[in-house]
């Protein structure tokens, strides 16, 4: 199911000769991304290189139409493989005339051109296999809106461009294909993602779940937990929430429903918790390393920046499952299961030393890429010292064919997206679209934030995640910066709400996934998740208006805004599931406590201290109900088991017997 959804097409189950040229590519490729990281090679030459190996790759694993699940690669597929490289050659053959070139000077000539519309061609029909037709479609639209804009009146129209402008803007410069975008795809995202494929085959996904049930597993709800936690640490590595659900999803979502969950709450809470991975320092589904490039902040500290946020995401789902298991009476965890502490931590040592090690540099300020390379160096070290398999050629090789499969969908989406990037260069749409929004500003800043809400959400549920923040950080981030916010909160917000997008119906793939494994409805599983993860569709606008939940400002601050703020996730969980710990919470009640956890996110003294009274008013008029209520049922009962009979009460025989 989750290839069915994330990809166009099935998948090729390729075979004999064409599996082996497949293989030998990917193997090809992953090497040359780690000799491209370790050395200085020219920055058009490695883009234009990476962009013919993995789209080869990809016109030899994906069927463009009705040929699916062939084990065979069809002639025209072959021909495409061979002019994906054809691009790279050219632009090699080309490199030093284009690297001295001066862009909308120098003349294009009809090869530029040629090339030019074979590479956007080759960037739309690839990337539409491999995660469908919608980035495609709205690439298609920009250049429609290019060819034609001339055409169109008002503001949002143009002067007309010429093939030769648009090839220059697109191909022969670095604002477009060959971009920034392409660019951290082939740089450190690949490498991240070798690296991850390294720690996960070592046998860190086992290790992660049993240590998430070591640290849950024994509390009220454990099962839920053990998802909630071993999801956030898959997905510090992974980072990608449909490989977080299919992975650990495939043990946590049975397991809920073995112990009383209904499906759909099952598939829900996995949905939610995989989608966090994308929030979870240090990896952050690789989305980090672009908005560290478009920022300029250095990657290490966005991924500190970002943990606090991370925690209070998680904490959320955490007390949600907290109460709804203490509502439903779900008996606590699984003690009888969970293995010893001791050796846990032993095992761990060869997991948590390359984290720590990755940790530390990227704190230093290293270059990710070669923080990335040093810690696959740690992996193998580690594992040759314990004896473990991971030198076999085999296993080498499954390694390495499995991060470029998973860099086959980063890179032709970001490639594509170049195509996008270099329109709205060459256009200038986004400072007329940013007027727009400024002039919407001067009316309602609030308006303002919930139409790039919408924008977000509506392009995430079309794309992926990185394609979803990459068109709404180029578009409305500088409007959002212009008003007053500061970059890395205005990119944190649009990175959320690209998230989400994954959860949110209609098109909710990391949630319909989930409900594959929980055997539920789809549509449910994916408005129920949008339930638990609630914060997430708030805690944006929090970044905004309290920085400090991003460690900008002093520690007293930055402690006061992450203890009021974790105080409002929790109340928010009780509003969602009707439950403090022990008390029931109805009605009315639950929409008063839904205000008070907004006061505490917005992380002002006076209103942490407004809400945390009003909490404590309904609890006690809740608990003062809930007191009489039971005082009057034990009466009932009373008088029903024991009739009293009144009689007048006669002076004379009660003065006798007192004699």
């Amino acid at each position: 199911m989750s290839e069915k959804l994330l990809s166009g097409s099935k998948k090729r189950n390729l075979s004999g000769n064409f599996l082996l040229l497949r293989d030998g590519m990917a193997i090809l490729t992953a090497l040359y991304m780690i000799v491209a990281a370790m050395v200085n090679i020219d920055s058009l030459l490695h883009k234009s290189l990476s962009f013919g190996l993995f789209f080869a790759i990809i016109f030899l694993s994906y069927s463009g139409g009705s040929a699916k699940n062939s084990s065979r690669v069809s002639i025209i597929d072959l021909g495409l493989a061979v002019a994906s490289l054809s691009v790279s050659l050219y632009m090699a053959i080309n490199l030093e005339r284009l690297v001295r070139r001066i862009g909308f000077v120098d003349p294009v000539s009809f090869l530029d051109i040629f090339f030019c519309v074979l590479a956007v061609f080759l960037l739309l029909d690839g990337t539409r296999r491999v995660i469908g037709p919608w980035l495609s479609g709205l690439c298609l639209l920009a250049i429609a809106y290019i060819a034609f804009g001339q055409h169109i009146p008002g503001r949002f129209g143009h002067m007309g461009f010429s093939i030769q402008y648009i090839t220059d803007g697109l191909f022969l410069s670095t604002y477009g294909i060959w971009g920034s975008t392409i660019g951290v795809a082939s740089g450190h995202i690949m490498i991240f993602l070798i690296f991850g494929a390294f720690f996960l085959t070592s046998g860190a996904g086992n290790f992660l779940f049993d240590f998430a049930a070591m640290v849950a597993g024994t509390s009220q709800g454990g099962v839920a937990k053990i998802a909630v936690v071993s999801s956030a640490l898959f997905g510090m590595i992974s980072g990608g929430p449909l490989s977080n659900v299919t992975t650990t999803g495939t043990m946590t979502i049975p397991a809920m429903k073995e112990k009383g969950y209904s499906p759909e709450f099952a598939a829900a809470v996995e949905s939610c918790a995989s989608t966090g991975g994308i929030f979870m320092p240090p990896v952050m589904g690789s989305v980090a390393f672009i908005m560290s490039d478009i920022v300029g902040i250095p990657y290490g500290e966005i991924a500190r920046r970002a943990l606090l946020p991370a925690i209070l995401y998680y904490c959320s789902l955490y007390f949600i499952i907290d109460f709804k298991s203490r509502r439903l009476a779900i008996d606590k965890g699984i003690k009888g299961q969970i293995k010893p502490i001791l050796p846990i931590l032993i095992k761990g040592a060869s997991f948590y030393i390359p984290l720590a090690f990755m940790v530390f540099r990227l704190s230093a300020g290293m270059s990710p890429s070669r923080v990335g390379l040093e810690t696959i160096v740690v992996i193998l070290s580690v594992n040759l010292f314990l004896g473990r398999n991971l030198y076999r050629f085999s296993v080498l090789g499954d390694i390495l064919k499995t991060a470029i499969g998973r860099g086959a969908i980063v890179l032709s989406t970001m490639a594509t997206c170049g195509i996008l990037v270099g329109i709205i260069n060459i256009t200038g749409i986004s400072a007329k679209f940013s007027s727009y929004l400024m002039s919407m500003a001067s009316y309602s800043a609030t308006a303002t934030l919930v139409l790039v809400m919408g924008i977000t959400l509506f392009l995430g549920l079309a794309m992926n995640i990185t394609s979803a923040y990459l068109i709404t950080a180029v578009i409305c981030a500088p409007i959002m910066i212009r008003m007053g916010f500061l970059p890395l909160s205005v990119h944190m917000f649009i990175l959320f709400f690209s998230t989400m997008a994954t959860i949110t119906p209609p098109v909710a793939l990391t949630a319909f996934a989930a409900a594959t494994i929980a055997d539920a409805p789809p549509m449910r599983v994916g408005f129920y998740a949008m339930r638990l993860g609630s914060v997430a569709y708030v805690l944006p606008y929090v970044l905004l208006f309290n920085p400090a939940i991003l460690m900008y400002g002093s520690t007293m601050e930055i402690g006061f805004a992450f203890l009021s703020s974790l105080f409002g996730v929790v109340l928010l969980a009780a509003a969602i599931e009707g439950r403090w710990f022990n008390f029931e919470i109805k009605s009315l009640t639950r929409a008063i406590v839904l205000a008070a956890s907004i006061l505490a996110l917005m992380g002002k003294p006076f209103l942490v201290l407004l809400s945390g009274l009003i909490l404590v008013v309904s609890l006690l008029y809740v608990n003062m109900i809930k007191l009489s209520k039971t005082q009057k049922e034990v009466s009932d009962e009373n008088e029903k088991n024991n009739p009293v009979t009144s009689y007048a009460i006669d002076p004379v025989s009660d003065s006798d017997s007192l004699q």
